[in-house]
């Protein structure tokens, strides 16, 4: 009787014999297909496009910013910071960009206001999402 009560409950007081027993119209859920929005697919792939390779850029922080040897942050040693971009600092976008460390970076060139010519890699955003890298206007 629980049964009956709980079934009349939920709405299953309209069944028919048929379709206890399997042999009435059958409702089947459309399958299921997995997507990734736009922006996470970028982010997994590590393809911008913000910028081009031959393209000036410069650092939009009021910070200085790390240059490093390779791209990544995480686990590096100090010897892997190269130079440092200072608050505007122009630079040149040298190729395409990669995925390190959940962050697209991208291959520089850039003259440091200690004089070298540094090659280096630095990262597009923060972690944190602060914008680094723009469009030299």
């Amino acid at each position: 009787m629980s049964c009956g009560i709980l079934g009349a409950g939920l709405g299953f007081n309209r069944l028919t014999l048929a379709e206890i027993q399997g042999n009435g119209p059958a409702w089947t859920p459309l399958p299921i297909t997995p997507t990734a929005p736009v922006a996470e697919a970028a982010a997994v792939t590590g393809v911008s496009t913000r910028f081009v390779a031959g393209q000036a850029a410069r650092n939009l922080t009021n910070s200085r910013v790390n240059i490093r040897q390779t791209p990544g942050y995480l686990g590096k040693p100090a010897s892997d910071v190269v130079g440092m971009l200072t608050p505007g600092e122009t630079l040149e976008i040298l190729g395409d960009s990669t995925l390190a460390d959940k962050l697209t970076w991208w291959r520089i060139r850039a003259t440091t206001t200690s004089g070298p010519v540094v090659e280096g890699w630095v990262a597009e955003a923060s972690a944190s999402g602060v914008q680094i890298l723009g469009e030299l206007r």
